[in-house]
């Protein structure tokens, strides 16, 4: 079996690639001790086993993320026996940086020409050949999309494992050498008489001037005193301008590899005048905030077939269940747990995940055009301020629709610590079911002033991302290791439609299989807690434990059938109503986790005669800050690869929503 390693900047058509390769033998998980997702898949080609690794997408090795730690430690252990480079061929001049950042590791290479298609588009021709030539390593003008290059790929593969070349640094080396007042050939001189593993000592003097946090430390661990001595004097010395040579030098080896191999029919590159807008500081965010309100519209259309199923599953099935359960002579509680837990668990279970597909491919599609990238830029500016980058602008804005699609979107940030604080502010954003309910019991007890509990709702939202960048942003993005964001404008192109749909597939399957676990379990849960074989409330665990914390839960505004409704909302925010129709109405029927059909027309009538203004304001306003689904949670845990930080957050967002409805409680008592 031959090993490839997938490696390649974000945008560059390496996941199309994977997936096109590995078909259905693809394994996704997590690299051991991370968060970063581990994709692996296997494909024959002339009865030769090939596995692929598809390693997290990076500008550069140099470890300054946890996708790029990831990559290169793949790479540096030597578990490759071949790392296959793509870039984008419609913009080569940037893509090629991680080749020339890969020069110097002693693995032996191809590179791929991806989108080839749209370089032509855009008036480029590129010699393939000439670069080769000049590369020392086999070279590959490719189009990813388009089946018809596969048996390309697969002779350019051939060739490469058969007779593997190493990528030579010896020009990037020659180039820095020769840049004034450079120190790069004392510190190899320095780094003589040391092996640290494929990587030259060249490589390594690069990234010790790039101020690598893992390099520096390799080396002063490895070489002994006196030379560490010096290189830290050098490496001090302002005049040497450190990294800038590296990188001028990486930068120039691209130019003269790329000179005369590409020749392009405009003469310079400017904003189209669509980017003009997308990316102007006012105008850009108007446009922003209209494709994203489309694409949730789309969303919400996406997710109905599947909602739909859901809820219906219940009522539909119910009668015929009855009816067989009658005929056979089962046991009523038999009946109950069946509709109640495996019936009421999966329609959950496909009213929930239907909306992660949805956001997930709608998202995945604009991103695949080629939008997201301006939709991240023009919003910048406003996440800055809380520490984040302006690529968190997607996840949180998806958050409107669905907190479990939308955790998974958290993916696209840097580091750990800005993916977490994401999932903390995203946990404050409601989702399509959080506001329904919210503004439903609004104007159920309030009627025409409910407007103004959606001002409120806006302006707590808001605080409440303050009062999280205070709590939450020092720890998680220390100000020191705060950078600002670089992106690229990728080009447009039109959607690779198969790639698309087996990523989105995929990923949904996987949501589906873990949130139908769960939401049972919990359905489950909920079921025995609330299960009386005569139908009547009072008999009840849930009733029971109800009335004994009654006396603490009143300090907040809720009697334990609020309470309880409160809780059914962590489990799906429709229950809540559910279970407030149940109780409130005095119907025979069990508590439900899908009882959206139980909220009849009469339900607001219900409510308000039988609870105070005081309790239906504390009951608003802690609904407004409650923990999202089983689902978003599960999610959560998944993406935050932490039981700690989830139980942190799911405490943090009780404290909130209780200390709400304490507040309000107790001024609703004063005015009403």
């Amino acid at each position: 079996m031959k090993t490839i390693a997938l490696l390649g900047q974000p945008n560059s058509g390496k996941s199309t690639l994977y997936n096109a390769l590995t078909g259905g033998h693809q394994r996704v998980g997590n690299w051991p001790g991370k968060t970063v997702e581990k994709a692996e898949g296997d494909f024959f080609y002339k009865e030769q086993l090939f596995r692929i690794a598809d390693l997290p997408g990076s500008y550069g090795l140099t470890a300054n993320s946890e996708e790029e730690v990831v990559t290169r430690d793949f790479i540096e252990r030597g578990n490759a026996d071949l790392v296959c480079l793509i870039v984008d061929a419609s913009q080569l001049e940037r893509s090629l940086f991680m080749l020339a950042d890969f020069a110097g590791i002693q693995c032996p290479a191809m590179l791929v020409l991806n989108m080839m298609d749209v370089a032509k588009e855009n008036g480029k021709t590129v010699n393939v050949s000439k670069i080769e030539q000049a590369l020392g390593i086999p070279v590959l003008g490719f189009t990813a999309s388009d089946p018809e290059e596969y048996p390309k790929f697969y002779e350019t593969l051939e060739r490469a494992v058969e007779s593997p070349k190493i990528l030579s640094a010896e020009g990037i080396r020659k180039l820095s050498e020769n840049a004034e007042n450079s120190p790069v050939k004392h510190l190899e001189e320095l780094l003589q008489g040391y092996q640290f593993g494929i990587r030259e000592n060249f490589w390594i003097a690069s990234k010790l001037l790039e101020n690598d946090p893992l390099v520096s430390a390799e080396v002063r661990s490895a070489v002994d005193p006196d030379r560490l001595v010096e290189m830290e004097r050098i490496l001090k010395d302002e005049s040497s301008a450190g990294g800038l040579i590296t990188g001028e030098a990486k930068y120039r080896w691209i130019s003269e590899i790329l000179q005369g191999s590409v020749t392009e029919k405009k003469s310079s590159v400017s904003l189209s005048r669509f980017d003009k807008m997308a990316t102007h500081r006012i105008q850009g965010k108007i446009l922003a905030f209209g494709i994203m309100l489309v694409t949730l519209i789309a969303c919400m259309a996406l997710a109905m077939p599947g909602m739909f199923v859901g809820f219906g599953l219940m009522s539909v099935s119910g009668p015929v269940l009855h009816s067989v359960c009658e005929s056979l002579g089962i046991w009523p509680v038999i009946e109950s747990f069946v509709k109640g837990v495996l019936i009421g668990g999966v329609g959950l279970t496909l009213c929930m995940t239907s909306f992660v597909f949805a956001i997930v491919f709608m998202f995945a599609l604009v991103e695949n055009i080629g939008y997201m990238a301006r939709f991240s830029y023009v919003f910048d500016s406003w996440l800055s301020r809380l520490g984040l980058h302006g690529k968190a602008i997607m996840p949180l804005f998806s958050g409107l629709a669905c907190t479990a699609g939308a955790a998974c979107g958290t993916r696209v940030l840097d580091t750990r610590g800005q993916r977490l604080f994401a999932m903390v502010l995203l946990w404050g954003i409601p989702c399509g079911a959080k506001l329904g309910v919210v503004l439903f019991l609004a104007s159920a007890f309030f009627g025409s002033m409910s407007m103004l509990f959606a001002l409120i709702y806006v302006s707590l939202i808001f605080a409440s991302f303050y009062l999280s960048s205070k709590l939450f942003g020092g720890k998680l993005m220390p100000v020191e290791d705060r950078v600002g964001m670089i992106m690229e404008l990728p080009p447009y192109h039109k959607p690779q439609w198969k790639a698309l749909f087996k990523m989105v597939g995929r990923n949904t399957w996987s949501v589906f299989k873990k949130a139908l676990v769960i939401i049972v379990c919990a359905s489950f849960l909920f079921w025995a807690l609330s299960y009386s074989s005569d139908g009547n409330v009072e008999n009840t665990i849930l009733y029971s434990i109800g009335n004994a914390i009654e006396p603490v839960t009143k300090l907040f505004g809720m009697r334990w059938q609020l309470f309880v409704s409160y809780l059914g909302g962590v489990f799906s925010k429709e229950a809540s109503l559910g279970i407030m129709s149940t109780i409130f109405g005095s119907t025979d029927t069990a508590f439900s986790l899908i009882a959206r059909d139980e909220a009849g027309s009469n339900l607001a009538e219900v409510l308000s005669s039988a609870i105070s203004k005081p309790e239906a304001l504390a009951f608003v306003f802690a609904s407004m800050f409650n923990v999202p689904c089983v689902l978003a949670m599960g999610s959560t845990y998944r993406e935050a690869n932490s039981l700690k930080w989830l139980l942190a957050i799911m405490g943090y967002y009780f404290a909130i929503s209780l200390g709400l409805a304490f507040v309000a409680y107790h001024i609703g008592l004063l005015i009403f």
